[in-house]
């Protein structure tokens, strides 16, 4: 069958047209050669905000839009093929308060419409309309929503937490097959980042219902953010989906920490949360660098010890291998960055003993008081050391020995004090300010986010102190507050370096503090650069060859919440016993790159041939805030590997008729203007 991610699309077409052409040197297209109609206005919403538009065309050669106004209500319109209007705006979604959000839309074999979009009005939920444009005259006018809805606003998901970016695609028969991320997940595992989830939907034409076939079903049970998926249906009606990824990411965490007589604990903690074991609170923690091995992610970590003294716990326990990678006491900064050798992913526990202040070297002699405390200038002199003050990348601050950033990772520093940046307490002194402004402005400059946990010990720590991390983390406000700041951007002092200040409490109560710092250490972890996923499901197999223990409607995950774990349903399309099973090919990982590939968009064609389509910054660097171009692939999945399960997925390069290609102009780093650094960027392609 022809998908309707396939039909009439002009962008499919110049796709396929880059495809088949892409391994020979053709000349430029001309803009003349390659527009099939002039540009003509879909809708004139006058003072409306008309956006979020989806499309896609019938059999007939008639195309199909939806919009979201105001973020409000969903409308509907339809064009034949001439560009002549045949059902004008209509809204679709029911009257009341509603806040509609990225829908998608896929017309089936029978050109009825299918439409999943998100309603954020309250409890975000993800929602399904079926519509057929044949009950209406369409002359032009608008039609009636009850007229020409078959199965009107059915609330797929509904939980807590949020849920967005849903994406459709029909089958054969009719069936739509709906993709989203969502936050929520029963077992609470994952620190509600989001994850994929899929619903399959039968509609009943006969009733206006819509069956659910297939419940919700978490796709991507492993840590991790996962995102913006896309769906499409193959011709055997494999249902192949797409999203981007973390696994795959790097994210590297410089931690300068105060090792005056006050901060033992917090060092046995801090070891806790990169390492694994028990807080001094009594709490349990795997350690991040564990967690993420399992999800195929890094964390490069480097802990320094201001002055060079050693608390007692900084050398033992939980951070005793820690201690010893870092020279056990006899080594300060590492001459080459973590990673550039496999299994090289640990700076261990280092001592720091020159920072930088006033644009000068600050030598901190060991004394276990006022130079222990230098977070300050240790935060400067760790951005300095990606970018310094000449713009040199990597940096080269005026310090003997400088911090080695990996260049592709997410760069992070957490200083960790419970008193004032410049040597401790007395803070809000003239010099503790000075710090923490050159602090500020050197992260920001060098894209580096700061997040300054605030030690708490048995209380809720210092404001005064808290207020420097705030000015640190955000922007500098001038007066003493915890509050968020306000950083308009006009100068570099005030611009939001885009951190965030974390209190780093010991004792159990305070374990609900604790448990929101570790969170957010988490997310931040996890929150690096993406990769493309995607992953063949074959329900109508598991329909028709259910196992004893699933029955119709359920999702196709178990929740084994005796083990607190999830099972995916995986296994070729029949397996030994006569069963069928809902994941005959697992995540298989598309990009192997370091920066940043986003929003990608899937289509399928006639010859069983995947086309994929992505935002990527590959071009140019490896943060999130640089210019994007669109990239293409051609992937044979047939034939790669086995599809039974294959738990591990399919081999990368094995599946690539056409390794990632740029197919939109690539500017370059050098061709693109001073005054409009990003307008070269192209952003969330679609077939």
């Amino acid at each position: 069958m022809e998908t309707g991610k396939m039909r009439n699309s002009v962008s499919m077409v110049l796709l396929m047209l880059m495809s088949t052409f892409a391994a020979i040197d053709i000349p430029e297209a001309k803009a003349s050669e390659v527009v099939l109609t002039d540009a003509i206005q879909i809708v004139n919403g006058g003072s409306a905000n008309d956006r979020m538009v989806a499309t896609d065309a019938d059999s007939m050669g008639n195309v199909h839009f939806v919009w979201s106004r105001n973020t409000q209500h969903l409308y509907y319109q339809m064009h034949d093929p001439r560009g002549d209007v045949v059902i004008s705006e209509t809204q679709i979604s029911n009257p009341g308060a509603h806040r509609a959000w990225h829908p998608d839309l896929a017309v089936d074999d029978n050109d009825n419409v299918h439409i999943t979009w998100t309603d954020k009005a309250s409890q975000w939920a993800i929602m399904y309309t079926m519509i057929d444009p044949s009950q209406d005259d369409q002359s032009g006018d608008a039609a009636i929503d009850d007229v020409i809805s078959l199965i009107d606003d059915f609330e797929v998901s509904v939980h807590t937490q949020n849920r967005d970016w849903p994406a459709i695609d029909t089958d054969s028969e009719g069936n739509a097959h709906i993709v989203w991320e969502d936050s929520f997940e029963e077992l609470d595992k994952f620190y509600q980042q989001p994850q994929i989830y899929y619903s399959m939907i039968e509609p009943d034409l006969i009733s206006r219902e819509a069956i659910v076939a297939v419940g919700e079903t978490l796709l991507t049970p492993i840590i991790g953010h996962k995102g913006h998926p896309d769906v499409a249906v193959d011709l055997d009606d494999f249902v192949q989906i797409v999203w981007d990824d973390t696994r795959g990411g790097k994210v590297e965490m410089v931690a300068p920490i105060d090792t005056s007589g006050s901060m033992n604990t917090e060092w046995a903690d801090m070891c806790v949360v990169f390492y694994g074991g028990y807080f001094a609170s009594g709490g349990y923690f795997e350690g991040l660098k564990p967690m993420l091995l399992r999800a195929n992610m890094t964390v490069y970590e480097t802990l320094y010890a201001l002055s060079g003294n050693w608390p007692s716990a900084a050398t033992s326990g939980n951070c005793a291998a820690a201690y010893q990678t870092g020279g056990s006491g006899s080594q300060g900064p590492r001459t080459s960055p973590l990673g550039l050798v496999p299994g090289d992913d640990s700076g261990g526990i280092r001592e720091l003993t020159e920072v930088v202040y006033n644009n000068g070297a600050v030598n901190l002699p060991q004394d276990g008081g006022y130079y222990s405390e230098f977070w300050g200038p240790g935060s400067t002199w760790a951005c300095m050391s990606w970018r310094d003050a000449s713009g040199n990348v990597p940096g080269n601050p005026p310090t003997q020995l400088d911090h080695r950033w990996n260049p592709n990772a997410t760069k992070i520093i957490i200083p960790i004090s419970d008193e004032g940046p410049y040597g401790g307490d007395p803070s809000q002194q003239s010099d503790d300010t000075q710090s923490i402004n050159e602090a500020h402005d050197a992260c920001v400059e060098a894209g580096i986010i700061p997040v300054p946990l605030l030690a708490a010990g048995f209380g809720s720590g210092s404001t005064n102190v808290g207020s420097h991390m705030m000015d640190l983390a955000q922007c500098p406000n001038g007066f003493v507050s915890m509050n968020t700041r306000s950083c308009p951007g006009s100068n570099i002092r005030l611009t939001n370096a885009e951190g965030q200040m974390y209190s780093f409490p010991t004792t159990a109560s305070n374990s609900a503090e604790l448990q929101l710092m570790v969170e957010a250490m988490v997310y931040l972890s996890t929150n690096n650069s993406r990769e493309i996923y995607m992953t063949i499901l074959d329900p109508l197999s598991l329909l028709e060859n259910p196992p004893p223990t699933w029955q119709k409607g359920d999702s196709g995950t178990f929740v084994d919440t005796t083990a607190d774990r999830y099972i995916e349903d995986l296994g070729p399309s029949i397996d030994g016993l006569g069963y069928g099973n809902l994941v005959v090919v697992n995540d298989t990982r598309i990009t192997l790159n370091d920066a940043y590939s986003l929003h990608p968009a899937i289509a399928v064609d006639n010859s069983g041939n995947t086309h994929l389509a992505w935002m990527d910054g590959r071009a140019y660097g490896y943060d999130i805030d640089v210019n994007y171009e669109i990239y293409y692939t051609r992937l044979r999945l047939r034939g790669a590997g086995e599809w039974n399960g294959a738990p591990d997925g399919l081999p990368t390069y094995g599946i690539k008729q056409i390794v990632d290609s740029a197919i939109s102009d690539v500017e370059g780093i050098e061709g693109i203007p001073t005054d409009r650094p990003f307008g070269p960027t192209l952003t969330c392609p679609r077939f």
